[in-house]
């Protein structure tokens, strides 16, 4: 008979060997699935640097007013893709996309350049953009904005950055430190969709952004829906509390709009006073609020 020590030395042994074959087996059958990934990726990476390459992402201008005098305070470029076949789509089909696959760097680095060169070619205007949550903690971002606006105030004081909240901010202290810098700068900076979860009022607090953007979640049909007239009194409560301007999303009726105001809002965007539009509003003859107060 064997000794106890050998008989569960060599069994460990064994379980060991097999499950190294079974773990072998199953990275090999997970191979192909890798490969596949890993050339979705770059056919995904591909494309989007095309789009960016043969200028077919776009900006849609929608204002954003002031709620008590009705001027427009600043136009958000929202993105736009232009198809092959010369179609325009929401570039929302795909921008989640990228930003899972770590891609989003391309997209936010092509929207500060473009942003840029619109302010510098129309000095009457204010123009903000998104970035990705996950952009806050991009160095190489941050270091490209900065040699963009160094000794360019008159661009960076009509420039909204707004931070998204599609990705979850990982860190909030290097998220605020993006903050700070941008301000610095003189930079406005805004926290968009306000209210979707993703950003918790401690975390807010902490970012000290100039703006607040509401979900339009707490907005559509508050004149129908009291829960969310009081889910927006406590959010109104809050920013007005900490000094926050507020941007009401997704106004879409009179209303709503004149509920808004009664609350307190402090800015209002959405299909009532706008649609996103290819064209450029203020050459037209669309009126802008270049002081940038109420």
């Amino acid at each position: 008979m064997r000794p106890v020590w050998w008989v569960h030395q060599h069994r460990h042994r064994s379980w060991n060997e097999a499950g190294w074959r079974d773990w072998q087996v199953n990275e090999i059958a997970k191979q192909p699935m890798r490969d596949r990934e890993r050339s979705d990726v770059s056919a995904i990476e591909a494309a989007v640097r095309a789009i960016l390459h043969q200028d077919r992402l776009l900006f849609a201008f929608q204002p954003v007013v002031c709620a008590t005098t009705g001027k427009v305070d600043y136009f958000e470029c929202l993105l736009r893709v232009r198809e092959e076949g010369g179609g325009i789509v929401p570039a929302g089909r795909f921008i989640t996309t990228i930003e899972r696959l770590g891609l989003i760097g391309i997209v936010d680095r092509y929207v500060l350049e473009k942003a840029v060169q619109e302010l510098a070619a129309y000095p009457q205007i204010r123009l903000g953009f998104n970035v990705s949550g996950l952009t806050t903690s991009d160095r190489p971002w941050l270091r490209w904005l900065i040699s963009l606006l160094r000794d360019r105030p008159h661009i960076a004081r009509r420039l909204v950055i707004e931070i998204t909240e599609t990705a979850r901010l990982h860190d909030i202290e290097a998220s605020a430190r993006f903050v700070a810098t941008l301000r610095h700068f003189g930079c406005r900076v805004a926290l968009d969709d306000f209210g979707a979860g993703n950003t918790s009022l401690k975390d807010l607090h902490v970012l000290a952004v100039d703006t607040v953007k509401i979900d339009g979640c707490l907005v559509r049909n508050l004149a129908t829906n009291p829960q969310n007239r009081v889910l927006l009194r406590r959010v109104l409560g809050f920013t007005k509390g900490f000094g926050f301007n507020t941007v009401a999303e997704c106004v879409e009726n009179a209303e709503d709009a004149a509920l808004l105001r009664a609350e307190g809002i402090g800015y209002l965007q959405g299909y009532h006073f706008g649609r996103p539009k290819i064209d450029r509003a203020w050459l037209g003859g669309g009126h802008q609020d270049q002081n940038g107060i109420c």
